[in-house]
């Protein structure tokens, strides 16, 4: 991921990312350019949609979920994602001056790379905690079969999940009645079989 590469008013940045070719996500009036996936992260990403995409499918038409397009605004400091993984929950609410701009997800889910994982433990898990309707995140290593979630109790508090590691393995989450054989979160996905 590349540095933060100029300074804008949200206002700004919302007209300008509507032109761009490339995504960039916003934080305090800079602009981060998300740089090109890995093989192996796009893979990860595309199992988990398409896992919980068929989930959803014929059984609850008021849940849906979108893969790494869908931005999320946080309150905190008007801060602008993309995540991963977004799934939202029965009517969707989006920002007045920019309908792509999601304000309500239920969960969000972050593959980690190499380049993104201190954000996406520190920031961006900071801002995302100020969303009212976010229940949970998850985040999903692709060096090792390893996958850790954090959800919000009913009294506001965030949970830590104590991670879930092996091909073997199953991750429940917190606000889906699904669980997650890590076999196929990670299907297709080469050369980490020796850190499992």
């Amino acid at each position: 991921m590349a540095e933060a590469i100029t300074i804008l008013s949200p206002a700004d940045y919302l007209e300008w990312e509507t032109k761009q070719e490339e995504r960039h996500e916003y934080e305090n009036g800079k602009l981060i350019a998300m740089g090109g996936s890995s093989k192996e992260h796009n893979k990860i990403t595309s199992n988990l949609h398409g896992l919980i995409w068929s989930f959803f499918r014929g059984k609850d038409e008021t849940m849906s979920v979108y893969q790494a397009d869908m931005r999320v605004h946080t309150p905190l400091s008007e801060r602008y994602f993309y995540p991963d993984i977004v799934v939202t929950s029965g009517k969707e609410s989006y920002l007045e001056n920019a309908p792509d701009t999601l304000l309500n997800p239920l969960l969000l889910i972050e593959v980690l790379s190499g380049s993104t994982e201190a954000r996406d433990r520190g920031p961006k898990f900071e801002a995302y905690r100020t969303i009212d309707s976010l229940r949970e995140y998850v985040l999903v290593a692709q060096d090792k079969y390893q996958i850790e979630g954090f959800y919000r109790n009913d009294t506001g508090e965030w949970i830590i999940r104590e991670p879930v590691a092996g091909l073997d393995s199953t991750f429940s989450f917190a606000v889906l009645d699904l669980e997650l054989r890590l076999e196929e979160v990670y299907q297709g996905v080469d050369g980490i079989a020796s850190k499992a």
